[in-house]
């Protein structure tokens, strides 16, 4: 009984520490620190106005059902909402034009990607790596991430073998087990257990599963 329930206790830890999209250490640096005193529906400190956050707690969506039951990730979101904007307006040196339409689009392609998933665990997992890489994009700096497993954000079959994009890049995966992207860059790429590996030159890309990935035949070496 006490070794049931010790690892009870041990298995509902570790869903908790893969539920949030950064470690606690993580969390506390950079979310918390960039958000001192905000709440999590909105940020009203920006000089330029308020900055509403992209999931809303009143609208019946996917994207607000899997957020609004974890603050992390819901505060997290809210930064990613504030982020957007800074980073339009850092490059183009004027304000946007309306904060409450300007991440509209943004919003309904994240509620797509999570509703297209069947899984809550995968769809948490790759709105967890958008929000990390775009946050990468958006500040920089201590925010910085490259990750060490990929998501396929986007996977498409063609008489040739699948085409996946990451976010940050694109990959050409063939059915005799070649490999390229954008930069034509060439390699190979395998089937490793429920994940999948691209290799180009010196640099190796592993990604989680893709089902039209693994409808192909290149197991690992």
């Amino acid at each position: 009984m006490i070794r049931l329930f010790i690892f009870i206790i041990f298995f509902l830890f570790s869903l908790l520490a893969n539920a949030s999209c950064f470690t606690e250490r993580e969390y506390n640096e950079l979310v918390l620190k960039s958000l001192p005193d905000s709440n999590d529906d909105y940020y009203d400190k920006y000089p330029y106005g308020v900055i509403h956050n992209m999931a809303s707690c009143s609208e019946s969506n996917e994207l607000s059902h899997l957020v609004c039951s974890d603050l992390k990730l819901k505060k997290s979101l809210l930064l990613l909402s504030i982020g957007e904007i800074y980073a339009y307006e850092n490059a183009m040196h004027t304000p946007v034009a309306d904060y409450s339409t300007y991440n509209n689009d943004f919003k309904d392609w994240l509620n797509n990607l999570v509703k297209a998933e069947k899984s809550k665990d995968i769809a948490l997992r790759k709105l967890c790596y958008v929000i990390r890489n775009r946050l990468s994009d958006d500040f920089g700096g201590d925010f910085s991430y490259t990750p060490n497993v990929y998501e396929v954000i986007f996977s498409k079959s063609n008489p040739n073998g699948v085409v996946v994009d990451s976010l940050s890049s694109r990959f050409y995966l063939g059915k005799s087990c070649d490999a390229s992207n954008s930069i034509k860059e060439k390699g190979r790429w395998y089937k490793d257990k429920d994940q999948f590996v691209v290799e180009l030159g010196d640099s190796k890309y592993r990604f989680n599963y893709d089902e039209k990935v693994f409808s192909l035949h290149c197991e690992m070496p």
